[in-house]
């Protein structure tokens, strides 16, 4: 009997690069995800900074300029923490995006492969009859020169 083939192994193959890419993709989006709250929560820890530092300030006599100037900082890094949330949530967004993908890839991946192992069965059960149809011949040969 010939060796076992299956069909759609170039399908396998394209399969399991498709899942490798996105698995790229997906480390990549988790990367930049992780990279954005990182600059959110520096953003944050300046604010919070800031404020304490105009605390400290209200103890002190400042001028009118100073106090502008912590106001506007503050204005500043308030925008800039709006800002950063926003692309923290398309890079969430974004990772989702690729999870979602991947898990696509997966399911398509493992689909085939329950295929390729149902192919591999059923071309071994097909082996095992012919070899035992042979067997069975050899005995019926063996016994009927023996008659």
């Amino acid at each position: 009997m010939q060796a076992f083939h299956f069909s759609l192994e170039t399908l396998l193959k394209v399969r399991k690069m498709e899942e490798e890419q996105l698995q790229v993709k997906l480390a990549e989006a988790t990367a930049q995800f992780m990279a954005e709250k990182e600059q959110l929560e520096l953003l944050k820890t300046r604010l919070a900074e800031h404020i304490n530092k105009f605390r400290n300030c209200q103890n002190e006599r400042v001028g009118i300029s100073t106090f502008n100037v912590f106001h506007n900082y503050h204005d500043k890094l308030k925008g800039d923490i709006s800002i950063q949330q926003e692309r923290v949530e398309l890079a969430q967004s974004a990772f989702q995006q690729c999870l979602a993908s991947l898990e696509q890839a997966v399911k398509a991946r493992k689909l085939v492969e329950k295929l390729r192992e149902k192919r591999m069965l059923e071309y071994q059960t097909e082996c095992l009859k012919e070899e035992q149809k042979f067997i069975d011949e050899q005995g019926l040969q063996v016994f009927s020169r023996n008659k």
